[in-house]
Parts: structure tokens; C-alpha cells; sequence
């Protein structure tokens, strides 16, 4: 018998289960267990079916991997009664999709939030303390225990994502002990705080909290000794002295003073150190110490690469990012500002010219790291490898880091603790290869560059860059070319590069480095839309190099998804046109465009409509996977079915709003039709849109209503002749309505198909 609603419960606060009622569920094999504890760990989200095999065997996937993911949702959803309600499909990818009541996880953040709400709202300490004590009984024991302590789990995704639930955790057990410690007697959290020191030894939040709880219950001496313990352990695997706050701690205790510290609030600041915003108690009336990351006088570390000496335009952008950077954080955690756009759109020279621009408000150090997220013949860093190289800038001995990352991640946020620092991480691959590295106070800024949109990064700000305008990139050419130019041909190659401040610098670099061309015969050499790629080469940069990187992120789904999309460049399709070309439901169209646009290879002008910049089309036509695909026969099934779908959708009572909307990509269709089995549809598409300008008057494919119909379009030797006609007839309609560029085009496709000796009918206006 199936459950009822709210009978299933997916825990992962402790060993992985599934009750059904009262009744655990039996999983049914070791790989299904892994992609349901990924699953239960993200609760929402979407997650491609390789970064569940990446979860599952790490960087050894076998050659199955997909397969065996795919089988074991499959057995999943039949070993646990009603589980296809909640595990679902979306497209190529899987879901949890649960609430607080089927999630112990959900429930957990969901209560924590709460308990935000209520300290925002000035919520009695009684009622947080119940809500925190609410939220902790849901634990079971470690996350996901039975999984994370296989030794035979070979990635860290699953460790690394249970991590973060397990700091959560400790956040909200150190906001309860601190609201304890001042409504109740301190005797009764000692045991508690002994436990949790006991399971975080550097901890050194924690061994103040004992500290004080120990000097208010009247054991001066074993509070003074818990001091010289964490001392002796901070130098011995750290090599660094116990913090200014907890050092202040030691000396109220030595003074007999612990009751007036706690009750001036210390030591919040310590809540303040990677805690999510839910549960931090800031500490504002409390003067802060000064930094200890270098002495007096001494220099600050800098590690940025020098900016560019030539950079140009993007005043929008950089006046956002100034402004952002500045305007302070909105709680007790870093800044964080994310740049992402596609390769080449100058994500990393915008981010060095900004943070060099930040220089004075960040005077303990400037710090650099490329994270490698999409790098020729590079894995993506892991935070342990990027820590060492942080440790070491700031002059910690390669002996004396930690191996281990909870160590490192410790002695990092120890260093920094109160420094105002600016960290760029440029070329990062997701959420979990920079929580680990992100500074902890409130006066350092974090500022990420990656391909990827990173919106799972909490508390960041988000900065897409997209294309540089014609100006801009008119000016950039200017700057790196010199002198005057042929006004005709740098319009040309503005356009020819659209706005992909790399292209702009290849070709120039490749203009410079041969003295005998000009600029006309650079851009005529560019004229080839799939021979564009190859010419943007100076050296080892390419375009089509920089492109590749993302290609090879994609999934086994997205790939003939970009393949097709490449087909129509720039001329922009809704999730329904897209469903149309893959030959897919909507559902499935709009998690492939929305995956596409995540990787920032697909751009979205408007909402809801999704176009290819040209120069990834052109690499992706040349690509062996798009050759394959047009030798199989997809490319031609494909352009029938959307060609198929704009027939429909150009008839009826919204034709007009419709044909307003999907009007480039049903230009795009007429002009590049070459298949002569479809000149019967094309025909009666031109003749729709004829009908409703016609209708439309000079609103031009605004509101209206068709207008007459015509015979069914002629098929055999006939067909071509009927689509010439048809054709020149939308022409001549949209220039009388004053759309020059789009008569032109349609003319030339007509006379590409006769002749222009054969053309008798009346020339389109323009």
C-alpha cells in the first residue's frame, strides 16, 4: 500500500534512512544509498547525472557511471513506497523534492531561519532557546554518518556537503550555549561545552565559552588551565598565540571579572566566524582589536598580478563594483561579490582592475589565487592545495600547516581574524571549492570570478558581465591598434567579435604581428562564421581554446541541446521553440537552457527567451559531436519540428502576439531554409507572417488578428518557386512597414533561389 502524504521521511541528521510511518525503508544497494544521501544533502536542487557519479566514485567514474546512477533511482523509487513523488526527473537530471515534514534537513534550516526571524523581531531568549533546542534534537549523530565514515568513499562531494550541515550545527549549539550562559547557571553547560571542545579541540570560541562557564561556577583554577591547554595546542599545531578575544577572556578570568565580560557580550565575536547569518550575535559595542596579520610598519602581503595598462570601457560595471565593495557587509561575514560570464568576456581583467582600484580599503593584504575551475590540462584546485598556498604568503613555514583541512581552514580564519583583506578567487568551479577559503571578518571583501552562475553561495552578491558594448569595444581596437583606423572595418570586426573583449585583443594582436595586412583584410579573413574561431588565435590563446573549456563541462544531454541551439544563432527561442528543436517536452527544454545559461553559454536577452552569442555557435558547428549530429539525421528532424511548431503558432487567434515574440528565430528559418522538403512549410510560414503584417499595419507584428489566407503551398518541381513568391511577398510587407534590414535579407534569400533576373515582383522598400 502506497503511504499517504507526509508518511515518508527522508533523515540524514545522523545515519541515512527512509522511514515509511513507522517502518525504515531498505535501500537497495550501495551506489543507490550514495546518490540518495547527495540527493537528501540538497534538498531542491537539481543535480546533473554526473555530478551524482561524481559523488558516487569520485574522479574514478567507470565508463557505466551514468548508467548505474540512472538504475539506481530507478531502484530507489521502487524500494520506498511514494518515493516517485518526491524523487523526480527533470530532463537528464534528479530532485529531491521535500518539505520540512518529509525532510529532517529542511526542517533543520527551516528552524534556524526561524530563529533568525525571532532575534530579528526582539523575540524573548526563552523562545530561542526553545527553537535551537528544537532544531539540534533533529540530529541523530554525525551527518550522513554510515556513508561519510565508509573508507571505500572515494570523493569528498559527499563529505565536503555534509560539512557544511555539521558547522551549521556547531553554529547553533554555540548561539544556544551563549543565550544559556546568560539565563541559566553556567554549572549547567559545562558538561555540554567539555563535549563539543572535546570533538573541536582548536576551537577557541568554544574554550572561552568553558572558560567563563568554569570562572562563573567558582573553578578559577580549571578555567585558567583550559587556557593553558588551547595556548600550548595553538602553538604546537598551529604555531600561532591564542586570539586577542581569547586572551581578553583570560584576563577577565584572572580579574574575577567573567560575569561583567559575559554580560558586555563577550565573546560574540566569535559567533561571527563562518556562521551562516541566522545565528550570529554581533558584537558591535565591543571596540575590535587590531589585526595581527603583520607587525607595525610592515608592508601588507600582495599577491594580485598587475592589471591591465590598457584596459577600457566597462564604467558600469566597475562603478557597481566599487560601489558594492564599499558599501560595508550586511552582517558579521566577509563581502562576496561573484563575476561570472562566459570565457573571453573579461571576467579576470575586470576583477584585477577593481581590486587594485580597492587597494587602500583592503590594508592587510591582497591576495590572488587561480582556482583552475576551467583551465587547459588542469584539474579545479582543491581548498586544502589553495590553503597551503595562502598559509605560505603569509609566512607560515610549509612544516608548520596543518595537512589536514579543518586544520587549515582554522589556522587561515585565525590569521585573518579582524584583517581587513581582499581575496580574489578567480576561476572558480563551484560553491564548495571557496566556502572553505573565504575570510572570516567583516572588514575583508571576497571577490570570485567564475563561468558558472555560483548562486548557491550564500550571502553573495551576484555581477553577470555580459558583452562589451559597441562603444567600448570601438574603443578597446582604438587603444590597442592606434592611429586611424577604417571606420568600415572596425564596425565590421566589432560586430564579427561581438563584444568578447578577447576576441577584440586576439585580433589585434594577430593585426600587429602581420605588418603587411590591413585591417580590411584581417576582417575579411574573419567573414567565415566557422572559420572565426580558428583566425581568433595570438600564441597559445584562442578562442576556440577558451570556448572548448566549457564544452567540456557539458553533460551528455547539453551537448546536442548546444548543438541544435547552434543552428539558429543570436536569433533568440523560448522554452517552447526549444522544445520544438530538441524534440523534447517543455520541461525537459527549459532544464537544458537553464543548465546552458548556468555555464553562461547561452545568454538571456529577455525573460523567458534564450539566444547563442555567435561565436560560440561557430565553434560549436565545428565541433566533431555537432558534424556527428548532422550526419545522423537530428539536424534535419529537428529544424522540421520547430519548423513545424512556428507553422502552428503563426495561425490563430495570437498569432500576431506570438510572431511578435519568436520573430527572428522564424526569419532565421526562412532565410537559412535549404532543404527542399521543407519549402512547402516554409511557404506557408512566410505566408502567415505576411498575413498578420499585413493586419498589423505599421505596429509590426504588435497585437492583431491574421489576415486572408492562402492556398495550400504547391509541393514537387513546384515548390521552390512557391517559397520565392512567398518570400518576396514578406519582404515587400515588411518594407512598407519600415523594416528595411529584414526586406533585405528575405530578398536575398529569394534571390538565392532563382536568380535576380527572375525576380518580377515588387522590390521591398530599403
Amino acid at each position: 500500500m502506497t503511504p499517504a502524504a507526509g508518511d515518508l521521511r527522508f533523515q540524514v541528521l545522523g545515519s541515512v534512512a527512509v522511514r515509511c510511518g513507522d517502518a525504515p525503508a531498505r535501500l537497495p544497494s550501495t551506489v543507490a544509498r550514495r546518490v540518495l544521501t547527495v540527493l537528501m544533502l540538497s534538498p531542491g536542487e537539481v543535480l546533473s547525472t554526473p555530478r551524482l557519479a561524481k559523488a558516487v566514485w569520485g574522479s574514478c567514474c567507470p565508463a557505466t557511471a551514468s548508467n548505474q546512477v540512472r538504475k539506481a533511482v530507478a531502484q530507489l523509487r521502487q524500494a520506498i513506497p511514494g518515493a516517485g513523488g518526491y524523487l523526480l526527473t527533470d530532463g537528464p537530471n534528479y530532485r529531491l523534492n521535500v518539505g520540512a515534514t518529509e525532510s529532517d534537513l529542511v526542517e533543520f534550516n527551516q528552524r534556524r531561519l526561524l530563529a533568525r526571524t525571532l532575534k530579528e523581531d526582539g523575540a524573548g531568549e526563552a523562545r530561542l532557546i526553545e527553537e535551537l533546542q528544537r532544531a539540534l534534537s533533529l540530529f541523530r549523530g554525525q551527518v550522513a554518518a554510515d556513508v561519510v565514515d565508509g573508507d571505500e568513499l572515494e570523493n569528498g562531494l559527499i563529505r565536503a556537503a555534509a560539512r557544511v550541515v555539521e558547522e551549521r550545527r556547531l553554529a547553533v549549539q554555540k548561539e544556544l550555549i551563549a543565550l544559556r550562559l546568560r539565563t541559566s547557571p553556567p554549572a549547567l553547560v559545562i558538561e555540554d561545552l567539555r563535549d563539543l571542545v572535546a570533538q573541536h579541540p582548536l576551537a577557541e570560541d568554544l574554550r572561552a565559552q568553558l572558560m567563563l562557564a568554569l570562572s562563573l561556577s567558582g573553578r578559577q583554577a580549571d578555567a585558567l588551565a583550559e587556557y593553558a591547554e588551547i595556548r600550548t595546542l595553538l602553538r604546537d599545531e598551529l604555531g600561532i598565540d591564542p586570539d586577542h578575544s581569547l586572551a581578553q577572556v583570560h584576563e577577565a578570568v584572572l580579574r574575577g571579572d567573567a560575569f561583567a565580560y559575559l554580560r558586555a557580550g563577550a565573546p560574540p565575536r566569535y559567533y561571527q566566524q563562518a556562521v551562516p547569518p541566522a545565528i550570529v550575535e554581533l558584537d558591535a559595542g565591543r571596540p575590535q582589536p587590531a589585526p595581527r596579520l603583520r607587525k607595525a610598519g610592515a608592508r601588507a602581503t600582495c599577491t594580485l598580478p598587475h592589471a591591465l595598462t590598457d584596459f577600457v570601457g566597462r564604467r558600469e560595471e566597475v562603478e557597481t563594483l566599487l560601489r558594492t565593495a564599499r558599501a560595508g557587509s550586511r552582517g558579521p561575514g566577509p563581502r562576496l561579490i561573484c563575476v561570472d560570464g562566459m570565457g573571453g568576456i573579461g571576467k579576470t581583467a575586470l576583477a584585477l582592475h577593481v581590486a587594485h582600484r580597492l587597494a587602500g580599503d583592503c590594508p592587510d593584504g591582497r591576495f590572488y589565487v587561480d582556482l583552475h575551475g576551467f583551465s587547459p590540462h588542469e584539474r579545479p584546485r582543491e581548498p586544502a592545495e589553495v590553503l597551503q598556498v595562502l598559509l605560505r604568503s603569509l609566512g607560515i613555514e610549509a612544516k608548520r600547516i596543518p595537512a589536514d583541512l579543518d586544520s587549515q581552514v582554522a589556522l587561515w580564519r585565525a590569521r585573518l581574524a579582524d584583517a581587513k583583506v581582499l581575496l580574489l578567487l578567480d576561476n572558480a568551479a563551484s560553491e564548495a571549492q571557496i566556502v572553505p577559503l573565504l575570510p572570516p571578518g567583516s572588514g575583508s571583501l571576497a571577490l570570485i570570478t567564475s563561468r558558472r552562475r555560483l548562486y548557491g553561495l550564500d550571502g553573495t552578491q551576484p555581477c553577470p558581465l555580459s558583452r562589451m558594448n559597441a562603444d567600448d569595444s570601438r574603443a578597446l581596437i582604438e587603444r590597442l591598434l592606434g592611429g586611424e583606423l577604417e571606420s568600415e572595418a572596425t564596425e565590421r570586426l566589432v560586430a564579427y567579435c561581438g563584444g568578447l573583449p578577447l576576441a577584440l585583443r586576439l585580433a589585434a594582436a594577430k593585426l600587429r604581428s602581420r605588418p603587411a595586412w590591413t585591417l580590411s583584410h584581417l576582417v575579411d579573413r574573419l567573414a567565415d562564421q566557422g572559420m572565426r574561431t580558428s583566425e581568433l588565435r595570438a600564441g597559445d590563446r584562442s578562442v576556440r581554446s577558451v570556448l572548448q573549456l566549457s564544452f567540456d563541462a557539458l553533460t551528455e544531454a547539453q551537448r546536442p541541446a548546444l548543438c541544435l541551439l547552434a543552428l539558429l544563432p543570436e536569433a533568440g527561442l523560448d522554452v517552447y521553440e526549444a522544445a520544438a528543436l530538441f524534440g523534447t517536452g517543455p520541461t525537459e527544454a527549459e532544464v537544458l537552457l537553464e543548465g546552458l545559461l548556468d555555464l553562461n553559454l547561452l545568454e538571456q536577452p529577455d525573460v523567458g527567451r534564450y539566444s547563442l552569442h555567435g561565436l560560440v555557435a561557430g565553434m560549436t558547428g565545428a565541433m566533431g559531436e555537432c558534424e556527428e549530429l548532422l550526419r545522423s539525421g537530428r539536424r534535419r528532424s529537428a529544424l522540421r519540428g520547430l519548423l513545424a511548431h512556428h507553422v502552428a503558432v503563426s495561425s490563430g487567434r495570437e498569432a500576431a502576439e506570438i510572431c511578435r515574440r519568436e520573430s527572428s528565430a522564424m526569419l532565421a528559418m526562412l532565410t537559412g531554409c535549404r532543404y527542399e522538403e521543407f519549402y512547402p512549410a516554409a511557404t506557408r510560414l512566410a505566408h502567415n507572417l505576411c498575413s498578420v503584417l499585413s493586419s498589423a499595419g505599421p505596429r509590426a507584428l504588435g497585437d492583431g488578428t491574421p489576415g486572408r489566407e492562402h492556398d495550400d503551398p504547391a509541393t514537387g518541381p513546384g515548390a521552390a518557386e512557391a517559397f520565392r513568391t512567398a518570400l518576396l511577398d514578406l519582404a515587400a510587407a515588411y518594407g512598407r512597414t519600415g523594416l528595411t534590414e529584414q526586406s533585405r535579407v528575405l530578398t536575398a534569400k529569394a534571390l538565392s533561389l532563382t536568380g535576380p533576373q527572375e525576380v518580377r515582383r515588387e522590390e521591398p522598400v530599403g
